[in-house]
């Protein structure tokens, strides 16, 4: 029986051809347990962002009224509330952006486990422990309401982006109901496409 020589070891081709077809099933294995993986870190599509539908806290925790809402020329909501007044945490989530972005004043971005990210903008401060990479529960305070950036009055933009794209917010807030879901490549106040460059890890 011809003997075959590998980096694995000595075995005859009757025993290589099983190592063969094993390695190949093997394989199969990894790859499939690889992409349910990789599927699990990828944000969630818009079809399953319905999924989350109503269960967002309100983030201006002393509402006085909506604005402004979710158009192609305006990436979000805007929530009237008192100067200096709470801005809390919609859902848990770790920070992946807080600092100064073009237009939108004081910003915060926070990233959900599911991928999909919140922004609050127009802050006048932050909360002490407002850094990238520090994790919220919901309700936790982020900052206050302010009019940083182009803002007119004191107020909150909200947003909430999935997959790097705005998609309207007010059905998670449960202001508006979940049966259409915009969701259109727009940014506020001339900011670059995309993450705010330099500041997130």
């Amino acid at each position: 029986m011809e003997r075959v020589k590998k980096s694995f070891g000595e075995v005859s081709s009757g025993g290589y051809t099983c190592y063969v077809k094993s390695m190949k099933i093997a394989s199969q294995i990894i790859s499939a347990v690889t992409i349910s993986l990789v599927a699990s870190l990828v944000p969630i599509s818009n079809a399953s962002a319905a999924d989350a539908c109503g269960e967002m806290l309100m983030p201006a925790a002393a509402l006085k009224q909506v604005e402004r809402g979710f158009t192609s020329g305006h990436a979000g909501v805007d929530l009237t509330a008192p100067f200096g007044s709470p801005v809390r945490a919609a859902a848990a989530g770790k920070i992946v952006f807080a600092g100064t972005y073009f237009g939108y004043g004081n910003m915060i971005d926070l990233q959900h486990d599911d991928g999909s990210v919140t922004r609050y903008a127009h802050l006048s401060s932050f909360a002490r422990d407002a850094k990238i990479g520090h994790r919220y529960t919901g309700g936790e305070t982020l900052g206050n309401i302010g009019t940083s950036g182009h803002a007119h009055g004191a107020h909150l933009h909200f947003e909430v982006r999935i997959s790097g794209r705005a998609v309207d917010p007010k059905p998670f807030l449960s202001l508006a109901s979940c049966s259409k879901q915009l969701n259109v490549a727009v940014e506020e106040a001339n900011a670059r496409e995309g993450r705010p460059g330099g500041f997130f890890q």
